[in-house]
């Protein structure tokens, strides 16, 4: 919306709390969002918080996740401790030699002031290698990595 309007998001915010138009959240008794969350769990056995929180939210029901977390562990105990003590575990595999395989992963949460951190795993040693700063210069493009220790943008 802040792009929209062409101002920053805090001019935007400080617009919202001056205005009184602070997002309200849904005024639901604890038994009728216990309804709600059985009825999500009925259709969808398996999916977790997130699914039920969008669930919510096309339903018209927009309450704080804490409420959303004691609804789930009063309609849903048995299967809250199922999916707790479900583990994963680690994928045995082997590799001919150093530097055949890499793992990649991205850290993009910081991505709105351009900047992305990557990490890479030598799948050989299983040893960490040094995150790399990944700073958008373009739309969709990400510039040649480059050691990270401290990286401030310009």
């Amino acid at each position: 919306l802040a792009q929209l309007l062409r101002v920053s998001r805090t001019t935007l915010w400080k617009f919202v709390r001056q205005h009184g138009l602070q997002q309200c959240f849904t005024t639901i008794s604890d038994a009728d969002l216990d309804q709600l969350v059985k009825v999500f769990k009925e259709r969808k056995p398996e999916s977790g918080f997130r699914y039920l929180v969008g669930f919510l939210r096309h339903q018209g029901v927009q309450v704080q996740q804490h409420r959303v977390w004691q609804s789930l562990r009063r309609v849903d105990r048995l299967g809250q401790r199922l999916r707790e003590r479900r583990v994963t575990r680690r994928r045995k595999y082997r590799v001919a030699r150093p530097n055949a395989l890499w793992h990649v992963d991205g850290h993009h949460k910081l991505i709105r002031w351009c900047f992305v951190v990557h990490g890479f795993i030598d799948g050989y040693r299983a040893v960490h290698r040094t995150p790399y700063d990944g700073t958008l210069r373009g739309r969709n493009t990400v510039t040649v990595p480059v050691p990270l220790v401290v990286s401030t943008l310009s």
